[in-house]
C-alpha cells in the first residue's frame, strides 16, 4: 500500500477499536514502522488522553524497497508484554550521594495488539523526544548539568542490569524462549554490524587493512555467539537488541525547574533476542560517545560514566566484549551518519573503533590504563576511580595536531570512560553506592 493508504487503514482500525481517537498524527523520526499519536475521544480511567499507534508492513516505512518481516511487530508486543512485569527503576538523592535528580526508567504499557494487521496501541509519553535528540537540542545553550547526565546514565545502567538479571531467572524461562525465537532480527543485527565490519576494510583499507586478522576473528566470534546461550547469565541471555539513546524517550521539559521526576521510556523492542549482554552496553556507550566526538557534547561522556556505575559488577569478559562492540559500532555506524562529521572526525572515529577492538580482543588492560594514566603516578588508578581524575588535566598533556588531534583528544575521552569497565568496577561498587534494583514482579 501507499503511505496514504496505510494511514487511512490505520485510522479506520483505530476508530473501530476500544480506543477511538479524535485525531491521529503521524510522527517523524522512525524509519521501520508507521507511528502515530492519537488523541483519545475519552480519557482512560487513569487520566490518559493520548496513545501511540504503531503499525508494521513487510517493508521499512521510510524505504519500501527494503523488505523486513512484519513479524517484528509481534516480537515487540511479546517482549513488551513480558517486560511490563519488570518493576520500574527509580533513583533519587536519598539513594545516591550527590544526586539531586529523581529519574525513573520503565517500558510503555501495551493496551492492544492486532496480530492480523500488525498494529499496536501503547502508552504515550507526551511531549517527549528521544534522548539523543534531547541532548543535541540542549547542547547549544550548555544547560545540561553534569550531575543530571550522570543520574540519567546511572539509572539507565541500573535498569539495564535489572532487566538482564530478571530475564535470566529460572521463572522467566518462557520469556527467554520467546526472545530466542527472533532469529531473523538476530541475524540482521549480526550482518549489519559484524559482516559490515569486514566490508569496511575495503572502504578504509589504509586504516583497517593491517587489523584484518583480528577483525575477522571478531566476526567469527560474533557468528559463534548467534547460537549460544551458555557462558553464565551475566554474559548471555535476553537483550533489548537495539539499546541506544534513540530508543530512550525523555520529556522535552526534563531540565525545567522545578521538575520532581524525569520519566524515561525504553522503546522499540523489535530486535529483542538472546545474545551477549555486551551488545546492549556497547551500542549505548558508542552512541553516547559519538555525541562528544562529533558534537562536543560532554553530557555523552557523563552519561557513559553513570551507565557504567549503575550497571555494576562488570566482569573482565563482559567488559572486553562490550568494548569490542563499542569499536564495531563506531566503525560501522560512526562513519556513515550523514552530515555528522568532517573527514578528519570520521577517520578518527574509525581509528578509535579499530583500536578499541584490537586492544579489547587482546585483553590489553595496560593499553587502556596507559591512555589516561601515563602522566600520573603508577598506582593512582588503584586508589581512585577514573571519574575522579580531572579531565582537564588529561587535556593538558602534549598532543599532536590535525587529524591525529581528533584521534588523540577523543580516544582519551573514550578510554577515560572505558576504564570504568576495565579497572574500576570493584571500586565503583564499593565507593559509588547504587541501590539494588527493586524486586521485579511477575
Amino acid at each position: 500500500m501507499e503511505n496514504k493508504e496505510v494511514t487511512g487503514a490505520v485510522t479506520e482500525e483505530v476508530s473501530r477499536s476500544i480506543y477511538p481517537c479524535s485525531s491521529l498524527t503521524q510522527l517523524s523520526g522512525g524509519t521501520a514502522n508507521f507511528v502515530y499519536r492519537g488523541v483519545l475521544l475519552k480519557a482512560l480511567h487513569d487520566g490518559t488522553t493520548t496513545i501511540i499507534v504503531k503499525h508494521a508492513e513487510d517493508y521499512v516505512a521510510s524505504n519500501r524497497d527494503f523488505k523486513l518481516t512484519a513479524e517484528r511487530c509481534r516480537v515487540e508486543e511479546s517482549a513488551l508484554t513480558a517486560v511490563n512485569r519488570l518493576a520500574s527503576i527509580s533513583t533519587n538523592n536519598g539513594e545516591h550521594e550527590g544526586q539531586r535528580y529523581q529519574i525513573t526508567v520503565r517500558t510503555p504499557r501495551i493496551f492492544h495488539f492486532n496480530s492480523q494487521t500488525n498494529t499496536q496501541i501503547m502508552e504515550d509519553l507526551p511531549d517527549a523526544l528521544d534522548l539523543k535528540t534531547f541532548l543535541i537540542s540542549q547542547s547549544g545553550s550548555q544547560t545540561i548539568p553534569r550531575e543530571w547526565a550522570l543520574s540519567v546514565g546511572r539509572t539507565l545502567g541500573i535498569w539495564l542490569r535489572s532487566f538482564h538479571s530478571w530475564s535470566s531467572l529460572p521463572e522467566q524461562a518462557e520469556v527467554a524462549a520467546e526472545f530466542d525465537k527472533n532469529k531473523f532480527m538476530k541475524d540482521l543485527k549480526f550482518s549489519i554490524n559484524y559482516n559490515n565490519l569486514i566490508n569496511m576494510i575495503g572502504t578504509y583499507p589504509e586504516l583497517l587493512e593491517e587489523s584484518r586478522p583480528i577483525l575477522e576473528k571478531v566476526r567469527e566470534m560474533a557468528a559463534e555467539e548467534l547460537g549460544k546461550t551458555g557462558g553464565g547469565p551475566a554474559l548471555f541471555g535476553p537483550i533489548h537488541g537495539d539499546f541506544w539513546s534513540g530508543n530512550v524517550l525523555i520529556p522535552q521539559t526534563a531540565l525545567d525547574q522545578p521538575s520532581p521526576t524525569t520519566h524515561l521510556f525504553i522503546i522499540d523492542w523489535e530486535l529483542a533476542q538472546c545474545g551477549n549482554r555486551g551488545l546492549d552496553l556497547g551500542q549505548m556507550i558508542a552512541e553516547l560517545y559519538m555525541l562528544k566526538h562529533f558534537k562536543d557534547i560532554d553530557a555523552g561522556l557523563w552519561a557513559i560514566e553513570g551507565l557504567a556505575g549503575g550497571y555494576q559488577d562488570i566482569s573482565d569478559d563482559l567488559a572486553f566484549r562490550t568494548l569490542i562492540h563499542v569499536g564495531v559500532h563506531l566503525i560501522c555506524w560512526g562513519s556513515t551518519i550523514a552530515g555528522w562529521g568532517t573527514k578528519d572526525q570520521i577517520r578518527a572515529v574509525i581509528c578509535i573503533g579499530r583500536d578499541l577492538i584490537t586492544k579489547a580482543w587482546e585483553r590489553d588492560r595496560t593499553w587502556f590504563e596507559e591512555r589516561i594514566l601515563s602522566k600520573l603516578d603508577n598506582n593512582t588508578w588503584a586508589f581512585f576511580p577514573p571519574s575522579w581524575i580531572p579531565y582537564a588535566e588529561l587535556m593538558r598533556l602534549d598532543r599532536p595536531t590535525g587529524f591525529y588531534a581528533f584521534y588523540w583528544h577523543y580516544a582519551i575521552g573514550l578510554a577515560f570512560c572505558s576504564m570504568h569497565f576495565i579497572v574500576a568496577s570493584s571500586y565503583l561498587n564499593a565507593h559509588l553506592p547504587c541501590s539494588s534494583p527493586s524486586r521485579p514482579s511477575g
